[in-house]
C-alpha cells in the first residue's frame, strides 16, 4: 500500500500549527499574570502562527452567560465589541466559540459562507477577511473558564494534524492559566501573612510604647513613626476631634514615607465623606478604604495619587468608653487591610485608646499630688515657695553648683515695721504689704532667679551661677526696689529692709548653714545700718581668690583691661599668611599674666564668658576696621562657647558689633568647639543656622574630640573644620594621628569643607599636612599669638607672605 504523502498547502498548515504551538510555550514561560499570557498566545497565533485574527474570551456566569473578550489580535476592538457572543443554547450561543464552551470539545466552522451557525457574524467576518473558525475550549481546575477563537483567511483550514497541535496549545494555555492561578494564589497567601505580621509587629510595638509612655502627645508620634518606619504604611497620623465645623479635627501627630503628612482636620474633603468617616467611627468599627488609585470617584482618590498611598484605614480612638480622635493608616498596595490585618489593628487602637487613659489618669493623680505639694511647699499668701520649699531648692542648686563648679548666693530679708503695722492698721493690712513686697522682689530679681517668703516677714532670694559682687548688686537693686513707700489705708509707709548675704561655697555647702550664715549677715546689716552685709566669718582662701578673681575679670571686662592677641593661620598651598585668630589675655595689676584656661574657665564658671565673648568680638571688630583701613581683607577668628549658643541674645548683640563698627559678614570667622555643639545638638543646630542667615563663615573647632556622627556634621551649616592639636603634634610620630587626620581631610573635602590643623610645630608636620591635603595651617611653627600693634613688623620679617 502506497504512504500517504501530505500536499504541501497540508504542510504549510502544520508548520503554522508547530509555531504556534511552539509559540505559545515560550509565551507560557515568560507569563507573570494572565493578562500578558491572554495577549502574548493572540499575538503569537497570528504574528508567529500566520493567522488572521486570535481571541481569548471568558465565560460569564451572568444571565445571558455572555463571552468577555479578555485579550485579541489581528483586528480592531471596535469587531471584538461587536461579536456579542453568548455560551447559551441559543441562537447568538451557537456559534463556533459559544458551543466550543458549552459542550467543552473543539469546535470548527470551515467556511463562514455555508455554515448557517455563523449568520449573525457572517457579514462582518467576511468584511475582514475571515473565512474559517476554530474555538477551543479551556478547562481551568476542572471548570471551564472560556475558549481561545483562531480565525484563518482559507476555507476548510484546521485539518486533524493542525487541530490535533492546535488543541495541544490551548490545553498548554488552560495549563498556564492554572499554574498562574496557583501562584497568585501562593503570593496573595504570602501577602495575607505579611499583612498579619505586619500588624501583630505593629500591635507589639505600640504596646511595647505604651507601656514606656510618660505623656500623652510622646506617645502618639511614637505611634505613627512605629507603624512607618518599622512596620512598613505609608503615612500615618492621629486626629482628636474638636467642637469646630470648619475644622472638625485637630492633627496631634503625623509621620510619613516621604516626610509630606497631612490630616483631615480642615474637612477638605466633601461633606458626604466626612458625613460616612463620623457615623462608622461612632458607631466604633473601622472604616477601610482600599484601590484608591483606581477608582476615580473614590474621596481619597486624588490624595492617594499625590501622597502615593492606594488604601487607607480609620481606627476609632475611644478612651474612657468616648471617642476622641482617629488613628488613620495608609498602605501602598491596593489590597491592604484584610479582615484579619483590619481586626488586629483594631485591637491595636483599643491598646492605644487605654494607654492614653492610663496616662490621663495618671495625669490627674499627679495634678492632685501636685495641688497637695503646692500646698505643703508653697506660701499661700504670695504663692512663693515657702522655707520648706526653699530647703529643696537649696539642696537641688548646691548639687548643680558643685558637678558645674560654679558660686552661687542666698540673699535673706527681713522687713522692718511689720509687727507695728499688723498692730496699728491691722493683719490684713499687713498682708497686704508683704504681697506688695512679694511683687517688688520677683520684678527685681527676674525669672531666672527665686524668691521665697520664710517667714512673716522675711524673704529669700536664691542668686544661682553668681559670686560677691553679683549679690551685693542685687541687694543695692532690691533696697532701691523697696525705697518707694508702700500706700497702706491711705497712709504712705516705708518698708524698710535689712539683707544678708550668704555665698557658696565659701559660707556653707549645706541649705541650713546657708541659711544660718545669711540670717547672721542679715543681723551684721542690721548693727551698721548699711542695709545689706556679706557673711564675714570663715572664708575658704581660695574660694575667697576666685570670688575676688570673679569680680577683677568683670571691672576687667567693662574697664577694657583686657589683652586681644592675634595668631596667624597660613595657606599651605600659597605659604602665605590668610587670617588670624583672635586669642584674650588677661594681666592682673597682683598676680601678673594669668593662663588664659584659667581665667577663661572661671568666666564659664561664673556666667561671664559672654561678656568675655562679646569684649573679644567688639575688639577683634576693631582691629579688623583698622587692618581694613589699610586695605588688608584677611579675617580675624572669634570662639564662641557652649554658654554663648545657649544665649537666646546672642545674634541680637552679633548684629549690634557688626552695626557699630559697620562690619561686613567676611571681617569674622566664628569658632565652636565640637564638643560645645554636642553638648545640645538640636539648639546648636539653630544657633548656627542663626549665624549663617547672617553670611557670617562658621567653623568648628577641636574636630575629633566631641563625638558628633557624619550625620549631624552633614547637616552642619559650617564652611570649615580645625582639626585638634593632640592629633596634629604628634601626627609625625604617631601612625593612629596621623590616619585620623588624613581620614578628618578626605571627610571634610567630600563635605566641601576647608581643613585647618591648629597645633602645627615644625616643618615636618607642616610638609606632611600638605601631602594629605590640608588647606590651612596654625601653630607655633608660624607664631605664637601677637600683640596687635606687633603683627605687621612680624609679617614683614617672616616668611609668610
Amino acid at each position: 500500500m502506497a504512504a500517504y504523502c501530505p500536499s504541501s498547502e497540508e504542510v504549510e498548515y502544520l508548520n503554522r500549527a508547530l509555531r504556534t504551538l511552539s509559540g505559545c510555550n515560550r509565551a507560557l514561560l515568560r507569563a507573570e499574570n494572565p493578562c500578558f499570557l491572554f495577549q502574548e498566545i493572540c499575538r503569537v497565533v497570528v504574528e508567529e502562527g500566520g493567522y488572521r485574527m486570535a481571541w481569548v474570551g471568558r465565560a460569564e456566569h451572568d444571565d445571558a452567560q455572555s463571552v468577555t473578550p479578555l485579550a485579541y489580535v489581528g483586528l480592531e476592538k471596535s469587531y471584538i465589541d461587536s461579536l456579542n457572543i453568548s455560551w447559551a443554547d441559543n441562537e447568538r450561543g451557537r456559534g463556533t466559540t459559544g458551543t466550543a464552551i458549552r459542550t467543552g470539545v473543539p469546535t470548527i466552522t470551515r467556511n463562514i459562507l455555508t455554515d448557517p451557525r455563523l449568520s449573525p457574524w457572517r457579514e462582518n467576518a467576511i468584511t475582514h477577511g475571515i473565512a474559517s473558525i476554530l474555538s477551543l475550549p479551556l478547562n481551568v481546575d476542572g471548570q471551564m473558564f472560556g475558549a481561545l477563537a483562531i480565525c484563518a483567511k482559507e476555507p476548510d483550514a484546521f485539518g486533524e494534524r493542525e487541530l490535533e497541535l492546535l488543541s495541544e496549545a490551548a490545553d498548554d494555555l488552560a495549563f498556564g492559566l492554572q499554574a498562574l492561578r496557583g501562584k497568585a494564589s501562593r503570593q496573595q497567601a504570602e501577602r495575607q501573612i505579611e499583612c498579619l505580621n505586619r500588624a501583630l509587629a505593629t500591635r507589639v510595638a505600640v504596646n511595647h510604647a505604651v507601656i514606656h509612655a510618660t505623656s500623652e502627645t510622646p506617645l502618639l508620634a511614637d505611634i505613627c513613626q512605629v507603624l512607618v518606619d518599622e512596620c512598613g504604611y505609608r503615612q500615618a497620623w492621629v486626629d482628636y476631634r474638636q467642637d469646630d465645623p470648619a475644622r472638625p479635627y485637630r492633627v496631634m501627630a503625623c509621620h510619613a514615607a516621604n516626610g509630606f503628612c497631612q490630616g483631615w482636620g480642615a474637612g477638605s474633603h466633601d461633606a458626604d465623606f466626612h458625613g460616612k468617616l463620623e457615623q462608622t467611627l461612632l458607631a466604633g468599627v473601622p472604616l477601610v478604604m482600599r484601590d484608591l488609585l483606581e477608582d476615580p470617584s473614590a474621596a481619597l482618590h486624588e490624595e492617594a495619587r499625590e501622597l502615593g498611598f492606594a488604601s487607607a484605614l480609620a481606627l476609632p480612638l475611644q478612651v474612657d468608653e468616648r471617642l476622641v480622635g482617629m488613628l488613620v493608616i495608609m498602605a501602598a498596595r491596593a489590597d491592604a487591610f484584610d479582615d484579619k490585618e483590619v481586626e488586629l489593628l483594631l485591637a491595636m487602637a483599643n491598646d492605644l485608646g487605654f494607654g492614653i487613659t492610663t496616662l490621663r489618669t495618671r495625669a490627674r493623680a499627679l495634678e492632685a499630688e501636685e495641688t497637695i505639694r503646692r500646698m505643703a511647699y508653697e506660701d499661700s499668701l504670695t504663692g512663693l515657695p515657702n522655707r520648706v520649699r526653699l530647703h529643696e531648692l537649696l539642696d537641688t542648686a548646691i548639687s548643680n553648683a558643685r558637678q558645674e563648679r560654679r558660686p552661687f548666693g542666698l540673699l535673706h530679708l527681713e522687713i522692718a515695721r511689720n509687727q507695728e503695722i499688723n498692730e496699728t492698721l491691722g493683719y490684713r493690712e499687713g498682708d497686704r504689704l508683704q504681697v506688695e513686697i512679694a511683687s517688688r522682689l520677683k520684678q527685681v530679681v527676674g525669672d531666672e532667679r527665686i524668691v521665697a517668703r520664710m517667714g512673716e516677714c522675711e524673704f529669700a532670694v536664691l542668686l544661682p551661677n553668681a559670686g560677691a559682687e553679683q549679690a551685693t548688686q542685687l541687694a543695692k537693686q532690691i533696697l532701691t526696689a523697696l525705697y518707694d513707700p508702700v500706700e497702706l489705708s491711705g497712709l504712705y509707709l516705708e518698708a524698710r529692709a535689712s539683707i544678708g548675704i550668704a555665698l557658696y561655697p565659701g559660707h556653707g555647702t549645706a541649705p541650713e548653714a546657708l541659711i544660718r550664715r545669711s540670717g547672721s549677715a542679715m543681723e551684721q546689716a542690721k548693727r551698721s545700718n548699711a542695709g545689706f552685709a556679706v557673711f564675714q566669718g570663715g572664708l575658704d582662701q581660695e574660694c575667697a581668690q576666685h570670688l575676688t578673681l570673679m569680680g577683677d575679670l568683670r571691672r576687667a571686662i567693662d574697664r577694657n583691661e583686657l589683652l586681644l592677641y592675634y595668631q596667624p593661620k597660613v595657606d599651605i598651598a600659597s605659604n602665605r599668611v590668610c587670617g588670624t585668630e583672635a586669642l584674650v589675655r588677661w594681666r592682673h595689676p597682683q598676680h601678673g599674666m594669668l593662663p588664659p584656661d584659667e581665667f577663661v574657665r572661671l568666666a564659664e564658671n561664673t556666667g561671664l564668658i559672654t561678656p568675655l565673648t562679646l569684649w573679644v568680638l567688639d575688639t577683634a571688630l576693631g582691629q579688623c576696621y583698622a587692618w581694613h583701613e589699610e586695605g588688608d581683607e584677611r579675617p580675624i577668628s572669634v570662639n564662641l562657647s557652649a554658654h554663648d549658643l545657649r544665649d537666646p541674645r546672642l545674634l541680637e548683640r552679633i548684629q549690634g558689633s557688626f552695626a557699630t563698627w559697620g562690619a561686613k559678614p567676611h571681617w569674622i570667622e566664628f569658632e565652636l568647639t565640637e564638643s560645645a555643639l554636642m553638648e545640645d545638638p538640636v539648639a546648636s543646630m539653630q544657633t548656627l543656622s542663626a549665624l549663617k542667615e547672617l553670611d557670617a563663615r562658621l567653623t568648628i573647632d577641636d574636630f575629633g574630640t566631641g563625638y558628633s556622627s557624619l550625620a549631624y556634621l552633614q547637616r552642619l551649616p559650617v564652611d570649615s573644620l580645625k582639626i585638634d592639636q593632640s592629633f596634629v603634634r604628634v601626627m609625625t610620630s604617631n601612625t593612629g594621628s596621623a590616619k585620623i587626620v588624613r581620614s578628618i581631610i578626605e571627610l571634610a573635602h567630600n563635605l566641601d569643607l576647608t581643613v585647618v590643623a591648629e597645633g602645627v610645630e615644625d616643618q615636618l608636620t607642616f610638609n606632611q599636612l600638605g601631602q594629605y591635603g590640608c588647606d590651612i595651617a596654625q601653630g607655633y611653627k608660624i607664631s605664637q599669638p601677637i600683640p596687635a600693634d606687633q603683627f605687621r613688623d612680624w609679617e614683614t620679617r617672616s616668611t609668610w607672605h
